[in-house]
């Protein structure tokens, strides 16, 4: 390729000669940042459709799949949704995907390639404060099981209220920064090891609801709280869904890279992401609808929450194993999924300043902010609010991440000019490339006025699909009609 850079097979490498190249020029070029080379790779296809396998089975993706229902959708109205979406999300996380496998370096530098050594600041605040904003709300949740255990071994600790669930949170918060500081190795182990401990609990779950329709899965499947409100229109809830399932996943597709630059070859991460997540999806979301359908048949209501759901039982052994359950499914979502992204952000932004270390504990202090007990207020508000809102961010952000990379630059990216902050073909107009940043703010405003003015609600009820394919349309078209 050049006496800089050299590929062998799916791989792309710096020469000693590239690395000398940088640093003769301002660069970011550090040992958090470097590429990770062939002979370091670790992944195969089994750890990444691991590191699906932990982030799906996920109380969050239960949780939507019994909101769905809540919401008004039938069980197989929802659960065709959910896997419709986090299937299509698939399409961003492979491609994005691709560019880690085969330069090795984080979305970070993927932000540097399309935004600018000075623009990448905008895509990545934007993915960190996103991540952030999950990681508090996941770790909300995982604090909730957490102060329910510590509630049944020492009864003085439940009369604690909201002190005692507050501490139980930054428990939990510390047990998470704690992995992440550790690095990518020991997401992978984490993962390894509690897969398929979330897949025998996900069965319990199954088998519980089961009992509870007298040992009958028809029973179960036909439980009238499972079978949508009356009159409700399929359609109308349909479109605004499956935006939100897009974009529910469309965060972890975007930093993909964070994950395969691991992988050994482009087929494992290919294969490991298509196989893992829809197959998972599918099964996790039936965990939740079994759930809200046994919560119906035990306790006369259709809950959507699962801490919420543990704390019913009366049993203190029950309440230990689910409450695990769902510390262990928060626990391998939470940091794969949003703490590392915003502390590869900050720790590459910052490169010479913040250790990897520093850069999780700030990342985590940030989440503290986050008010996650607000995004919780019901099922509605997480669905079509929230999630809304995330569509308008990251549906502009991930069409454009699509079209530069396959149609700008064709997948061929120069490692030494990726690297350089003082010039280079990445450097486009004094460091930022002006036109992806005023179309990714163009479509990201329009989208989230959408919310508020009626005329335009159908744009922000769509916000993933219609931000997604309308920027990246509209970067397309100025890259063939101006930028020649």
């Amino acid at each position: 390729m050049s006496a800089f850079q050299v590929q062998d097979g799916d791989i792309v490498e710096l020469t000693a000669a590239g690395v000398e190249e940088i640093q003769k020029h301002k660069n970011n070029y550090t040992d958090v940042t470097k590429p990770i080379g062939k002979k370091e790779r670790t992944w195969g296809t089994w750890d990444m459709a691991n590191l699906w396998i932990g982030m799906i089975v996920s109380i969050a993706v239960y949780q939507v799949a019994s909101g769905l229902i809540v919401s008004g959708m039938s069980w197989a109205q929802a659960l065709f949704t959910i896997v419709l979406g986090h299937t299509l999300v698939m399409i961003f996380a492979v491609i994005l995907g691709h560019f880690g496998t085969k330069y090795g370096v984080s979305y970070p530098m993927l932000c540097k390639l399309v935004f600018g050594s000075k623009g990448t600041i905008v895509p990545s605040l934007v993915r960190g404060i996103l991540g952030c904003f999950w990681f508090g709300v996941q770790a909300w949740i995982g604090g909730q099981a957490l102060n329910t255990i510590l509630s049944t071994f020492i009864p003085v600790w439940g009369n604690l209220g909201f002190k005692g669930l507050f501490i139980s949170f930054l428990i939990f918060w510390a047990m998470n920064v704690y992995i992440a500081g550790s690095g990518s190795k020991a997401v992978q182990k984490l993962a390894k090891f509690a897969a398929p401990v979330l897949i025998v609990l996900s069965f319990i779950v199954i088998v519980w609801a089961i009992a509870c329709a007298d040992w009958s899965v028809a029973n179960l499947l036909s439980e009238p709280s499972i079978q949508g409100a009356e009159g409700a229109d399929f359609w109308k809830l349909f479109f605004p869904a499956l935006s939100s399932m897009i974009a529910f996943d469309g965060g972890i597709a975007l930093s993909m890279a964070d994950f395969t630059r691991n992988n050994k070859t482009q087929k494992s991460q290919i294969i490991g992401q298509v196989a893992g997540a829809p197959i998972m999806t599918a099964f996790i979301s039936f965990v939740g609808i079994c759930g809200t359908a046994g919560a119906s048949l035990a306790f006369h209501e259709a809950i959507w929450e699962p801490a919420v759901l543990v704390s019913k039982f009366d049993n203190p052994l029950i309440v230990v194993i689910f409450s695990l359950f769902i510390i262990m499914a928060v626990l391998t979502t939470n940091v794969a999924a949003n703490l590392v992204p915003p502390t590869n952000v900050i720790s590459t932004l910052f490169a010479k300043k913040v250790s990897y270390k520093t850069a999780a504990l700030i990342a985590a202090v940030m989440a503290l902010f986050a008010q996650p007990w607000n995004a919780l207020a019901s099922a509605y508000d997480l669905i079509y609010n929230v999630c809304g809102l995330l569509g308008a961010l990251l549906g502009p952000i991930s069409g454009l991440y699509l079209v530069a990379y396959l149609f700008e630059h064709k997948t061929k990216v120069d490692l030494v000019d990726l690297y350089r902050e003082d010039g280079g073909k990445y450097y486009y107009k004094s460091g930022w490339n002006v036109e992806i940043i005023v179309i990714f703010l163009l479509f990201t405003v329009i989208i989230a006025a959408g919310k508020f003015v009626p005329a335009l609600r159908f744009v922000f009820d769509n916000a993933y699909v219609v931000g997604s394919i309308g920027a990246g349309l509209v970067y397309f078209i100025y890259l063939k009609a101006v930028r020649k």
